[in-house]
């Protein structure tokens, strides 16, 4: 005898948590009538329990559309991409992910959809062929072409640069480098920027240099730049790194030198991902709400499908949800880290 699935329902989430149905329901639904701590929790356990919305409310399908897998899997967009997803449930949306380089692509992935989310990076020609879908269009990424008449929702890139110089200038940092790590991301691009421009317009005697890697966790190239740095004359006390990965793959090559992290040379990373707070020192990082971006999107998107498209009838909208500076362990006040030191002990060490 074979036993059925047992079919997953509002009274089902209800005992999960030990609440009423009502209450479950009104959560579901986005009533008022709970907390929103309360909502969250049920909302969250319908997800894992795989609780499917039937309601008679609910909208067509909303394809969320990105230009492959890997933006699709990486981390950043992948966080996203959960707030969509979670957001998506609490309000009755169901959505659908498919992929598009080229118009041809967007039109096939656009057909019979309700709305779009073009997630992360694209190129003009797909961004041109969404808008011209006639469907309410989202944007959630930090790149897009200028004018674009579509909403878009992302986070204060820029400004989170120039809080972190800043900081550093405030700890007395003068030379100062900015870690890429893999090179070809628009944000990373846009950071170096605003936070070298921040720092060289600052009226301070300080320096901004860089670093690139072939890849985020390879860091091959890190010792013959720095000591070619060295030789100039350049010791860097701080690091600003393009995100948690490349932060905990500098903070390797330091102590592979012997030296110290924050006595001797500061440590800043970007995203605040888990792995953040799994190294020794933690890492201070510009922590980016990613699942709140990809809420904000889902309530961008019902606005403009309860309101109807009117895309030309109305302004666009740039939405940028502001980070947070998360103070750790891994900064402190400008050290006078022995670079030339440093680098001629692990010399010997692989001789």
């Amino acid at each position: 005898m074979t036993g059925r699935k047992k079919r997953i329902s509002v009274q089902s989430i209800a005992d999960e948590l030990g609440l009423s149905k009502f209450a479950v329901s009104r959560a579901l639904s986005h009533k008022p009538g709970v907390s929103e701590e309360t909502r969250t929790l049920v909302i969250e356990t319908a997800h894992r329990m795989g609780y499917k919305v039937r309601s008679g409310s609910e909208t067509g399908v909303i394809k969320v559309v990105c230009s492959d897998q890997h933006v699709a899997t990486r981390e950043s967009w992948a966080e996203i991409l959960h707030g969509l997803e979670f957001g998506a449930l609490g309000e009755n949306i169901r959505l659908e992910l498919a992929y598009a380089h080229d118009a041809p692509a967007l039109r096939a992935a656009a057909e019979g959809a309700q709305g779009l989310f073009l997630l992360g990076p694209n190129n003009r020609e797909v961004f041109e062929a969404a808008r011209a879908s006639g469907v309410p269009l989202i944007l959630v990424t930090v790149q897009i072409p200028p004018l674009f008449k579509a909403d878009m929702v992302s986070h204060s890139v820029e400004e989170s640069a120039i809080y972190v110089a800043e900081y550093l200038l405030g700890l007395n940092h003068r030379k100062l480098v900015y870690v890429h790590g893999r090179r070809g991301y628009f944000g990373r691009d846009l950071r170096l920027r605003e936070f070298r421009h921040t720092i060289e317009s600052s009226g301070v005697d300080a320096e901004v240099r860089e670093i690139a890697f072939k890849d985020d966790y390879s860091p091959q190239n890190f010792i013959p730049e720095i000591t070619a740095m060295v030789r100039d004359g350049f010791n860097p006390t701080a690091f600003f790194c393009g995100s948690d990965g490349v932060a905990v793959t500098v903070l390797n090559e330091i102590r592979r030198l012997g030296l110290r992290v924050p006595q001797d040379c500061t440590i800043i990373g970007h995203a605040d991902y888990p792995m953040a707070t799994q190294v020794s020192p933690n890492l201070t990082t510009v922590r980016v709400p990613f699942r709140e971006i990809g809420l904000e999107a889902i309530r961008q998107m019902k606005e403009r499908i309860a309101a109807g498209n009117g895309r030309d009838r109305r302004l666009y909208r740039r939405t940028n949800l502001a980070a947070e500076m998360i103070e750790r362990e891994s900064s402190a006040t400008a050290g006078t880290p022995d670079w030339a030191g440093a680098l001629e002990h692990l010399k010997s060490l692989e001789a």
